[in-house]
């Protein structure tokens, strides 16, 4: 009988460990307490959190860009350009030569002065010059009194030779004395002309109109007959040769324009291709073709010798669609660019035709690309390279007065 009470005790210390083991654990204090604005990223403030891996969970975050940051697709004029470059070289140059030996006694011009055509440039010392025009002016004189004798002669005779008082040939040594002195007068006339032309020579004028480049002889000098005294160069009209590959030549024609840019000028020149060498230059396999500009006359900043370079357009397109160069994406062999379509970033594939690598592009930008196919007038694409973007990520635009935002490579936003 007393085994009953301690079967008692035992049962009740089981039922309680019972109730201890299934009652549920208290939760903490700090999860009690935890607002719904504090849920995690992609669960609802009033429901469980979403699940993972579905599509908001996952979706990418938005793109923030700049206005200047995309570009409008648009029709515009691109051509297939080769680069060409030269120096500037004066179409019309001459050297004022000396026409006789003597002493230089006055030399009115120096190196970059303007001179007009018939100037007086330089002067020789006349003094010999001169007296050999009166020498030769003297010995016509006497010419032109010879012959006067031998004609006054020949007709004495002719009235003899009528009466019979001399023979014909005394008559006819008369009248070859004539055709003598008539001779030695046109003689002594062309040895005046002569000197009066030596006279003349020692002054020198300008044969063209330009601009004194180089002074070789000074006042007091003696020169030879041909030296170099002056050089003369006219700056309006030059002239640039430049090398063409010969695999290019084909499709280069007289009066082509040229865009040029010289050293020194600003703005943009234009020329025209004004000849094409028949011939390659040996050991460069290129074609030199002759490149015209025309300047204002009295021109201040032109200079000969001065480089220049440009672009010779070889093919012309208008009207065709034009992205810029820096849109171009290339990976795995295809070309695309980022498109923006719907609010939301896409790659899109072309067929990219003429490049023009000089073109303008806008923004500062340089280099455009044809588009045969892919886009559309009026698409907005990413116009610059920003690297890598996330393809399907949502896009925003940056107001223009703040800060430009641009994105970074893989679709995180840039600060």
């Amino acid at each position: 009988m007393r085994r009953w009470p301690a079967i008692g005790i035992a049962l009740a210390l089981a039922a309680g460990a019972a109730v201890l083991w299934l009652r549920p654990a208290p939760q903490p204090l700090a999860n009690a307490a935890q607002p719904a604005s504090a849920a995690p990223a992609g669960a609802p403030a009033d429901g469980p959190p979403a699940p993972a891996g579905t599509a908001e969970a996952s979706a990418p975050a938005a793109i923030e860009f700049a206005g200047t940051d995309l570009y409008t697709v648009r029709t515009g004029t691109i051509a297939r350009t080769i680069p060409v470059t030269g120096t500037l070289t004066p179409v019309e140059r001459t050297t004022v030569k000396a026409k006789l030996a003597g002493d230089i006694v006055e030399l009115a011009v120096r190196e970059g002065e303007a001179v007009r055509q018939g100037q007086l440039l330089a002067r020789f010392d006349p003094t010999d010059f001169e007296l050999r025009v009166r020498e030769r002016e003297a010995q016509l004189r006497s010419a032109q009194a010879q012959l006067a004798q031998a004609q006054r002669t020949l007709e004495n005779n002719r009235r003899l030779l009528e009466k019979q008082f001399i023979s014909q040939n005394a008559f006819d040594n008369a009248s070859s004395a004539v055709d003598v002195a008539v001779a030695a007068r046109d003689a002594a006339a062309a040895q005046l002309n002569q000197a009066r032309k030596a006279l003349a020579d020692t002054r020198i004028a300008a044969p063209m109109s330009g601009i004194v480049a180089e002074r070789f002889a000074q006042v007091g000098e003696k020169l030879p007959a041909d030296a170099r005294i002056l050089s003369i160069v006219d700056l309006s009209r030059m002239e640039i040769e430049a090398p063409v590959p010969a695999s290019e030549i084909a499709a280069v024609r007289i009066g082509q324009p040229v865009s040029l840019s010289i050293e020194g000028i600003d703005g943009e020149q234009v020329g025209r291709v004004a000849r094409i060498n028949p011939g390659t230059q040996a050991g460069t396999r290129s074609v030199p073709i002759y490149i015209a500009l025309s300047f204002p006359a009295g021109e201040a900043r032109v200079r000969a010798g001065m480089f220049a370079q440009g672009r010779l357009a070889l093919d012309e397109r208008r009207d065709v669609l034009v992205v810029p160069l820096a849109a171009i994406r290339d990976a795995g062999g295809r070309q695309f660019v980022y498109l923006i379509d719907g609010g939301r970033l896409a790659e899109r594939d072309l067929r990219v035709g003429l490049r023009d690598e000089s073109a303008p592009a806008g923004q500062g930008a340089v280099g455009l690309a044809e588009v045969r196919e892919g886009l559309k007038a009026g698409d907005s694409i990413v116009g610059v390279n920003l690297g890598t973007l996330r393809t399907g990520s949502r896009v925003a635009i940056a107001p223009a007065t703040a800060a430009k935002p641009s994105a970074t490579p893989g679709g995180a936003p840039r600060p």
